[in-house]
């Protein structure tokens, strides 16, 4: 929210990308107060450590969801979580 995002009315937040079912590109927001691109995350991504993530296609999920607009960038920062798990 500090990027000018209400995490509220996401329609399509990174854990949608992650699980294949959008793409970075439709998930992906400006923000204005900051000037930068992000793809947020909303709660449903802090309820995911006990998803089913047998649905993922690459050992690395960001990797693979984030390839088709890394071109786009200088450099692409991801904000995780303070925790070792599966998401991490």
């Amino acid at each position: 929210m500090g990027s000018g995002i209400d995490k509220r009315t996401l329609k399509t937040s990174i854990y949608q990308v992650l699980l294949g079912l959008a793409t970075a590109d439709s998930a992906r927001q400006k923000s204005e107060s900051g000037g930068y691109d992000l793809i947020p995350a909303n709660r449903d991504l802090a309820g995911a450590e006990g998803g089913n993530w047998s649905t993922l296609t690459t050992a690395s999920p960001a990797e693979g969801a984030l390839k088709s607009i890394a071109g786009q960038y200088e450099f692409i920062l991801l904000d995780c979580p303070p925790a070792l798990n599966m998401l991490t």
